[in-house]
């Protein structure tokens, strides 16, 4: 008989038991100190990123910059209507006193005429009528200027028989002229309150008969006043 073989060992692997995990400890957790250089870093970097942040930047602008450019734009649109109106003012007393320096003497439906004609120069600042004078200065021989007669609308009569300042290049002595004045009450729309009315306006302009009249016990040139009685005043 051969040899009686050994029966194979069974390879047993050893069994390889999982230990339980272990447990970790966390540390606790530590809150971190005050310091000032990570709040002023953090602060940095806030401030760049709404430096970045352009979605709203420009209707905060506009609604910052809207008002004074609103105030701008009605101040200029004031400034200007003050200026056309200074003009215009001009106008209206050159008028004045050319269209009552023409005749010989004015009745009262002339003065009316004058002032209607004058007035219209005006257009389109209606709104307000126009202080308008006009007058008759009769300087003497001796160079004293006085009124003669004076109509006005909307304004203060010269006071007849008054002496008048004339400048002195106008003094000329057995001279009359023609004195005309011209104002406006100029209503601003956005400063009224602060302002209230502006006169403008008010200057004197003279200009000598074209076609007078002897008046007069002088014989001095000039325009008459012809009143509702048919009568021509003279001085």
């Amino acid at each position: 008989m051969g040899p009686a073989r050994s029966s194979p060992r069974a390879c047993s692997r050893p069994s390889h038991t999982r230990s339980p995990p272990v447990s970790r400890t966390e540390a606790p957790t530590m809150s971190r100190p005050f310091s000032l250089r990570r709040n002023r870093a953090a602060l940095r970097g806030l401030l760049r990123r709404l430096r970045r942040e352009r979605r709203g930047i420009a209707a905060i602008e506009f609604g910052i910059i809207a008002p004074v450019m609103l105030m701008i734009y009605f101040g200029l649109v004031e400034v200007t209507q003050g200026v056309m109106i200074h003009r215009k003012v001009s106008q209206l007393t050159r008028t004045l006193a050319d269209l009552g320096a023409q005749s010989t003497s004015l009745t009262d439906a002339n003065v009316s005429n004058i002032f209607d004609s004058a007035r219209s120069i005006m257009m389109p600042f209606t709104a307000t009528d126009p202080g308008m004078s006009i007058a008759s200065v009769v300087i003497d021989s001796a160079g004293v200027a006085k009124v003669c007669w004076s109509d006005q609308r909307n304004s203060t009569q010269l006071t007849v028989g008054s002496t008048v300042s004339l400048p002195t290049a106008l003094k000329v002595p057995n001279t009359s002229l023609i004195l005309a004045k011209a104002s406006y009450d100029f209503t601003p729309q956005l400063g009224f309150p602060l302002t209230g009315h502006i006169p403008i306006g008010g200057n004197t302009i003279y200009m000598r008969p074209r076609v007078g009249q002897a008046g007069g016990s002088a014989g001095i040139e000039q325009v008459g006043r012809t009143q509702s009685s048919g009568t021509t005043k003279t001085c």
